[in-house]
């Protein structure tokens, strides 16, 4: 089955795991900056040609913030026009408060729990899709 990247979108950054279908497991990759709500679209596109995934996760935030569902959408659309991957949508609601208790205990500084928060919620994110696969 292969690589699966997963996406914790945000306005500001936006959280990128890896994970391995076959194992089950997902681990951080990296967090890709947001400038108005726009990525960096070569940042993303390399992603993908370095991991050549088979599909890719996106966080569904359930809420009703247009700006957010507006760069979700322009995610999608540039996946679906510049790369034809799958793409699966899980729910997220509570991905950046269980990341932020992950990292709650390990000591780090702030600026550094900032940084990992958005890699680790992406990383729950693909957690629970390949949890769903196995269900």
């Amino acid at each position: 089955m292969g690589y699966v990247l997963a996406l914790d979108v945000g306005l500001r950054r936006t959280g990128v795991a890896v994970g391995n279908a076959l194992t089950g497991t997902a681990k951080p990759c990296t967090t890709l900056p947001a400038e108005r709500g726009r990525l960096d679209w070569d940042q993303f596109d390399q992603l993908i040609k370095d991991w050549q995934p088979t599909c890719i996760v996106i966080g569904d935030p359930q809420t009703t913030d247009p700006h957010l569902h507006k760069l979700i959408n322009r995610i999608k659309s540039h996946i679906q026009q510049n790369h034809k991957l799958p793409i699966h949508r899980v729910d997220e609601r509570l991905s950046s408060v269980a990341a932020n208790a992950e990292l709650a205990d390990r000591g780090l500084t702030q600026s550094k729990k900032q940084a990992l928060r958005d890699q680790i919620a992406a990383c729950l994110i693909l957690e629970s899709y390949f949890h769903s696969l196995s269900e």
